[in-house]
């Protein structure tokens, strides 16, 4: 995705009443999306051959245990943000109770498109995953909610609203999977962002303790010189980007807690070929994942 600076939308004062919206639609336009529905209709030819393969991983580890002998056909999978539909696609085809929701209706229309051509018809709802509980029958929860690419475009407000939130639509044996992609220190390892990438290529050999501190107090070093040059730190300046909120596993993992989750996988990891040059300089160094996923569950 591109870094030129796209206020993130934000409504009111009310974090429960902003609209987690991931998004992509509404951030980027109507070409962009198109342009993602393109990328779905090539997926066997780029990364979100791989994206989607670890959404299907999580939900067969992690998801479907928790749920016992139920066929498809009775459990709910509700894709959160859902953009041009990717995953509420994806879990129809399974033979899933599949949704999709956004606050962007120009996105779902192009992801009902994209549905049909996939010869499935997940429901798609304007609105968030509450819009999806009011309308499932039984117990009128969610069994598995998909939050792939959405916390990035979200602030930690949003963030914490979202998580308590969907803490009280998902079912007792319910779990939600997710993926963030970038991760916090991303900037120090690209070097059309911050020039940190051949210094601390000189220290990859550390033990993953060690060169973790070294980047962080890299990445002190060159907040300092950007609040001399600029008035603003990386984060501060991020917070008008698309991905204003890259996060870490150990942050992410707090505020999951703090919204009544328990997180049973998390992991960073280098999942996509267009990172391949990072792997191989960090190869040993987990704070310069850019991918980072898991699983997690109400407690």
């Amino acid at each position: 995705m591109s870094n030129a600076p796209i206020q993130t939308r934000r409504t009111g004062s009310d974090p429960l009443k902003t609209p987690v919206n991931s998004s992509a639609a509404s951030l980027y336009g109507r070409d962009y999306q198109l342009r993602q529905a393109q990328k779905y209709r090539d997926r066997e030819k780029n990364h979100w051959k791989t994206r989607i393969g670890l959404a299907h991983e999580l939900v067969d580890r992690f998801a479907l245990p928790r749920l016992g002998d139920r066929s498809p056909g009775e459990i709910t999978v509700a894709d959160i943000g859902c953009s041009i539909g990717t995953f509420a696609i994806e879990f129809a085809k399974r033979g899933f109770q599949s949704f999709g929701v956004d606050y962007d209706a120009a996105a779902l229309t192009i992801a009902r498109e994209l549905a049909a051509e996939e010869g499935v018809s997940p429901t798609f709802i304007e609105g968030d995953h509450r819009s999806v509980s009011a309308g499932v029958g039984g117990s009128g929860q969610i069994d598995i909610a998909v939050c792939f690419d959405l916390f990035e475009h979200l602030f930690d407000d949003q963030l914490g609203a979202l998580f308590c939130s969907l803490r009280e639509s998902l079912a007792r044996d319910g779990a939600l999977i997710f993926h963030s992609y970038p991760t916090e220190l991303d900037h120090l390892f690209i070097e059309d962002q911050c020039r940190g990438t051949p210094t601390l290529a000189h220290f990859a050999e550390l033990k993953p303790e060690a060169f973790e501190r070294l980047a962080r107090a890299y990445a002190s070093m060159f907040d300092a010189y950007l609040l001399m040059t600029t008035g603003r730190t990386h984060r501060q300046k991020r917070e008008s980007w698309q991905h204003c909120n890259p996060l870490t596993a150990r942050r992410l993992r707090a505020m999951l807690e703090r919204g009544g989750f328990e997180v049973v996988f998390i992991e960073t990891k280098q999942l996509y070929e267009h990172s391949l040059d990072i792997l191989d300089d960090f190869a040993r160094q987990p704070v310069s994942y850019q991918n980072l996923y898991g699983v997690a569950v109400p407690v």
